[in-house]
């Protein structure tokens, strides 16, 4: 072999090599690239269906199709508890407050037909159940069931101060002028509450003269659930031998109405009446 043949053969072999130097460095770079823009790329979070509600809800109200939905929640935040079926909710009661896309839990639902019927299964924590009378005109109607939201207004006597004569008294070195009140009873007319669940009836059963069940009861009292503070105001009301009547809300009412109590000058003012001669 020649010396020339030979350089031939070396500079073959060293762009071989410089070749396969070449792919595998190329290779390399492309593996680089391909595992950093993965590394780089957000990872979708697993999800799992859970069950939310739709729109706000008030305590003790009643699951229907229409107030719950399924939602994809990334499952490191999904409580322990999460209720994942609709058909398993639809008919119970919430045991507190929700508000728009809140996921339900087992532990804010009951359901009604448990055996021992007890009502305090949809109280909260921060809810007191009080029992509050039904005399007035729409409850002889039987006309309010469970669930329904209704408003409270009450009218009231209230003795209060009005300023009466004046009387000056003069001494040696001043004039001291004394207003004498008297006292005066007003009546007022007021929304008491607004926007109130009920969460139970009780019954009168109504026998018939031979003493049988008619079949026909008649509300006896309704069960509120209420917040300690409005409980208390309500006590005070009826032991003030206020007058209650219930008006009956839609079953989607949300609104805060802006009531003026109602006094006899209100009326007056209103109807543009004056006192006879």
């Amino acid at each position: 072999m020649t010396n020339r043949t030979r350089t031939i053969i070396i500079i073959v072999v060293g762009l071989i090599i410089i070749a396969v130097g070449v792919g595998a460095g190329i290779l390399l770079i492309g593996q680089f690239n391909a595992r950093t823009a993965a590394a780089q790329k957000p990872v979708e979070p697993e999800k799992s269906p859970v069950v939310v509600v739709t729109h706000d809800m008030n305590l003790g109200e009643k699951l229907t199709a229409n107030d719950i939905n399924i939602s994809e929640i990334p499952v490191d935040v999904i409580p322990r508890d999460a209720v994942t079926s609709i058909d398993s909710v639809i008919g119970k009661f919430i045991k507190s407050d929700m508000v728009q896309g809140q996921m339900v839990l087992q532990n804010n639902i009951a359901d009604p037909t448990n055996n021992n019927q007890d009502l305090s299964f949809i109280l909260s924590e921060d809810h007191v159940l009080m029992a509050f009378p039904s005399n007035d005109l729409i409850s002889q109607g039987n006309v309010i069931q469970r669930g329904d939201v209704i408003d409270i207004l009450a009218s009231i006597s209230e003795t209060v101060e009005q300023p009466g004569s004046s009387i000056t008294t003069i001494t040696t070195n001043s004039t001291i002028q004394t207003i004498t009140a008297t006292p005066v009873v007003r009546d007022y007319t007021i929304d008491a509450f607004q926007k109130v669940s009920v969460t139970a009836l009780v019954l009168n059963t109504v026998n018939n003269q031979n003493g049988s069940d008619s079949g026909k009861p008649s509300t006896a009292s309704y069960l509120l659930a209420l917040k300690p503070q409005d409980a208390l105001v309500l006590k005070h009301l009826i032991d003030q031998g206020a007058k209650f009547d219930i008006v009956l809300r839609a079953p989607t009412s949300t609104a805060q109405f802006d009531l003026t109590p109602v006094t006899d000058e209100y009326i007056t003012e209103l109807y543009g009446l004056q006192v006879l001669p």
